[in-house]
């Protein structure tokens, strides 16, 4: 549990499929309004497109099992973690600066080191690099993406998690 600067509490989750809308809405909406800074609007269109077929999105849910950063009945976050990789790490564009990314990266990590998992990567864009830099992460290299025809920047990183 983590309290805001409201003094609200927000708790991290299992995935449960009557937030797939939210999750989905969420991912797109925090693409196009925190990404547009370092991204133009064909490469955000092509990263997360609003014309979504939420049944793919069901699909892969059921198999990747998000974890949800909640507060009330409402996603604030969201997070796919398997075999020491870190994808689709998401926080609500109205929601970020209230700690909902440091504790959904404490649960990956508390994860990680109970099953003796040793390394963490992820896929980080241009905007979220500097907040996985903060928690120890580092650049392994710079990867140039292509979807829909339209290339992206994006970076590999990881963080060792016995090394000290």
């Amino acid at each position: 549990m983590l309290n805001n600067s409201e003094n609200k509490s927000f708790f991290i989750i299992d995935y449960d499929k009557k937030y797939l809308k939210q999750i989905v809405e969420l991912f797109i909406n925090t693409v196009h309004n925190i990404n547009k800074k370092d991204y133009t609007k064909e490469q955000l269109n092509a990263w997360a497109n609003p014309r979504y077929d939420l049944n793919t999105w069901e699909k892969r849910f059921e198999k990747s099992k998000p974890y949800l950063c909640t507060f009330e009945d409402e996603v604030l976050g969201f997070c796919e973690y398997y075999d020491g990789y870190i994808d689709c790490f998401y926080i609500h564009f109205k929601y970020q600066g209230y700690g909902v990314g440091k504790l959904l990266l404490t649960h990956i990590l508390e994860l990680a080191k109970n099953n003796k998992i040793d390394k963490i990567k992820v896929d980080a864009s241009i905007t979220a690099k500097p907040f996985f830099e903060k928690f120890g992460f580092i650049q392994v290299r710079e990867n140039l993406l292509k979807r829909e025809n339209v290339e992206f920047v994006n970076f590999s990183m990881e963080r060792n998690l016995f090394s000290y």
